[in-house]
């Protein structure tokens, strides 16, 4: 984001001249960091980095004072009325500037203090993220006062409003040292640095170091900048921090959690946001954790089994794992669900067992993604006619849930076997029809309340983190979105499954309708949502069963599918509990699973893997994604990375994905050759794929060399290497480089020319008859 740039008002002045310098240290009250991050300071000056990251001013802190971060004292000249200046988070060895987290809101403003004299002055800005106040603590030097005056001001005497809208007064104490203290209720980090310190004094040490609060609460950098603090480990501060951010974060949750049916919507989801992080797409990796028979294994305890494959799915790099519907339900597999509170009665596991598990994943930086089946609902009695339309929400221990579920036949789309007629809508014009349990009303505004308040208990009280919408073409996208907005998930996908274009020589090339759907499907929902890519599936997995790779390229020389098109919302797969596992309604080739991974983990979009292809075919099978997935990781492909195809023939595809090229991808039977060695190296290899990496640039060792005694009065002996420069070509799968090129044999470089000359030739034939 880029500072906001918006003239701000001034407060009244506080008279005399500028001063010509002012130390300032930054004082932050924030809870947004993550294991590894810090917060820095970035302004409009080039103290501050000019508003450019790599110059940002870095923050400490420690868990005895956590969350408040301090900054070294920074020198700023006074030359301007004003600094301006934002908070960000970011990775601390700040390396990463283009991964940094700005705060929202207009810029904060520093107005430098005035001095009759000219001298220098000591700040100190205090302020909280995402709040808009900034407290002063203003020193001046030489014994001025900070009015200017010749004699001490009334502490009855007020400042006129500042912008941030806080009012300050004047405290002078004769000592030089005039404090703008806040008038309105800014008591917050005051309290909470005072709980930190307690009762028995100012100062809090531990071991070799200690940190210094004064009196209002808020940390005395000058006195805590002492040697002793230089003897801090960066690394285990660094462990501290993390663990008092999680601790943090677990009873921020918690206490959420119980306010939750007491806190408006709006302020509810506010505090959601600060302890739910936005996922980030170019490191997102799902496992589909279960498959069509997963709820009768482990005894009835399917999460039990999950929790112990927690450290092979964080070797892997999962970052993500989609469970099944949690909900009491009239099918065991989840998916007819009725009352959806009562978790205990999933045949997967009941509420404590589940929540267990989420715990754990979270133990290891991995999200759970919980499956939500909203379309429809089974009810749980029958009205009077014996419909099955009437609904109970399976709460019984919290009180202020009543009635949250329980729904009647009003609930139900008009028109439904279901219904009792008593409802408000009609289905949606494209909805699809679910015939075995009622057609939920999304457009009923007590339907949309009811399903927004579980949503937030499933992450407040169970614990999940992001979305899979389940049957989203039976109800329209907006609902979607809606739902994503009144529940500020991580993220969130859709299984938007159509039929694909056919003829009467089977599937068509062109799938553009197909993917079209999802197009404006995800847009519908208002970008909330992302789509699995069911184009790419059917387009792929034709490709490679009747050896068609030719497929994998549209008119327009794109991938065919959605990550063809929108590769920040296409989440890629291969198979699920629908399309493969027992079910089989669509399966991918068993012999050509790997392909697929081979493609949709090199490739952009966001890669989600099944449960038996990772823990059932075996340990080999399960390395060999693996793999794959490392170099996806370690080549720092993003989700929108451009895709170069070089050939798509009928057996043979090859592309390279990125900018530059990071990763090569060969599949199909036929040999797609050596690429450059000096720009690749060999990757991952398997039955009928092949990928190659980028090959990291090694810096040279350096070598002290003496200067010669008297230069060469003759060429050295050997041929000279002739310089050559074209752009690169491919040629039967292989690409030629300058460097390749240089790198030939005679022979080599002889079956090239007798290759390529016949081409020339005809193409100067045609050329000199136009």
């Amino acid at each position: 984001p880029l500072p906001l740039g918006a003239p701000q008002s001034r407060p009244a002045s506080l008279g005399g001249m500028a001063a010509e310098s002012v130390s300032v240290t930054f004082h932050v009250e924030c809870t947004k960091t993550k294991p590894g991050d810090a917060v820095f300071i970035v302004g409009s000056t080039p103290e501050l980095g000019a508003w450019k990251v790599a110059g940002a001013v870095p923050c400490i802190t420690s868990r005895q004072v956590f969350p408040m971060w301090s900054s070294e004292a920074v020198t700023l000249s006074a030359a301007s009325e004003k600094v301006e200046f934002k908070v960000i988070v970011m990775a601390a060895s700040g390396d990463q500037p283009d991964k940094a987290t700005w705060e929202g809101g207009p810029n904060r403003v520093l107005h430098m203090p005035k001095t009759p004299s000219g001298g220098g002055a000591q700040l100190a800005a205090s302020c909280a993220w995402g709040e808009p106040e900034v407290t002063y603590r203003t020193k001046l030097t030489g014994g001025a006062s900070v009015g200017g005056g010749q004699g001490k001001r009334s502490s009855d005497d007020k400042m006129g409003r500042v912008e941030t809208g806080v009012h300050f007064q004047i405290d002078e104490t004769g000592d030089g040292l005039g404090e703008l203290k806040p008038l309105t209720s800014m008591t917050r980090m005051a309290s909470r640095n005072s709980a930190l310190v307690g009762s028995s004094g100012s100062m809090q040490k531990r071991g070799s170091r200690h940190m210094c609060i004064s009196n209002d609460g808020l940390l005395n950098a000058d006195m805590s900048r002492t040697p002793s603090l230089m003897l801090v480990d960066a690394d285990e501060l660094a462990e501290e921090v993390a663990a008092r951010s999680e601790e943090m974060e677990e009873l921020e949750r918690q206490k959420l959690n119980e306010m939750q049916r007491r806190m408006p919507s709006g302020s509810l989801l506010e505090s959601m946001r600060n302890i739910i992080d936005t996922a980030d797409k170019n490191n997102t990796v799902m496992l589909q954790g279960f498959n069509w028979e997963s709820w009768r294994a482990g005894g009835g305890d399917w999460y039990a089994i999950v929790q112990t494959k927690i450290q092979t799915m964080q070797d892997m790099g999962i970052t993500d794992v989609w469970l099944p519907p949690p909900s009491q339900s009239v099918a065991p597999q989840g998916y007819l669900p009725s009352q959806l509170f009562n978790i205990d009665g999933s045949k997967y596991g009941n509420q404590a067992s589940l929540e267990g598990l989420i715990k754990a994943m979270h133990e290891s930086g991995i999200r759970a993604v919980a499956d939500i089946v909203v379309n429809h609902r089974c009810g749980d009695k029958q009205d009077s006619q014996g419909r099955w339309n009437q609904f109970t929400s399976g709460m019984e221990s919290r009180p202020s849930f009543a009635g949250v579920m329980d729904w009647g036949g009003w609930a139900i789309t008009l028109g439904d076997k279901f219904s009792d007629g008593t409802g408000q809508n009609h289905p949606g014009q494209f909805d699809g029809k679910f015939d075995a349990a009622p057609d939920i009303d999304h457009a009923n505004k007590k339907v949309q309340e009811s399903i927004s308040i579980w949503l937030r208990w499933l992450q407040l009280q169970i614990g999940f983190d992001a979305w899979r919408f389940d049957f989203v073409k039976g109800y329209s996208a907006e609902f979607v979105g809606l739902y994503c907005k009144k529940s500020a998930p991580a993220w969130a996908v859709g299984e938007l499954w159509g039929d694909m274009q056919y003829d009467d020589s089977g599937l068509q090339h062109n799938q553009d309708r197909h993917r079209q759907d999802a197009v404006n499907w995800i847009n519908a929902t208002d970008k909330q949502s992302t789509a699995f890519d069911f184009t790419t599936k059917g387009v792929l997995q034709e490709a490679v069963k009747n050896c068609q790779y030719w497929r994998l390229k549209d008119s327009n020389g794109k991938p065919p599918g959605l990550l063809g098109w929108m590769p920040k919302h296409a989440v890629t797969f291969i198979d699920n509990h629908d399309t493969g596992s027992t079910q089989r309604h669509w399966p991918f080739p068993d012999d050509k699973v790997l392909v697929g991974y081979a493609y949709i983990i090199t490739h952009p979009g966001i890669p989600s893997l099944f449960w038996d292809h990772v823990f059932d075919w075996g340990e080999n099978h399960r390395n060999q994604i693996k793999e794959l997935l490392r170099v996806r990781r370690d080549s720092g492909i993003p989700v929108d990375a451009p895709v170069n195809i070089q050939c798509a023939d009928h057996d043979l595809y090859l592309a390279e994905i990125g900018n530059p090229p990071a990763l090569r991808v060969a599949l199909g039977p036929r040999q797609a050759g050596e690429p450059d060695r000096n720009y690749w190296s060999p990757g991952p290899a398997g039955n009928q794929f092949r990928v190659w990496v980028h090959r990291k640039e090694e810096k040279p060792a350096e070598k002290k060399t003496e200067a010669p005694k008297a230069a060469p009065t003759a060429p050295q002996a050997g041929s000279p290497k002739v310089a050559v420069s074209f752009t690169p070509i491919t040629v039967d799968g292989q690409q030629l480089t300058p460097n390749a090129v240089q790198g030939m044999s005679k022979d080599e470089l002889g079956k090239v020319c007798a290759k390529l000359e016949p081409v020339v030739k005809a193409a100067k034939d045609v050329m000199a008859s136009k």
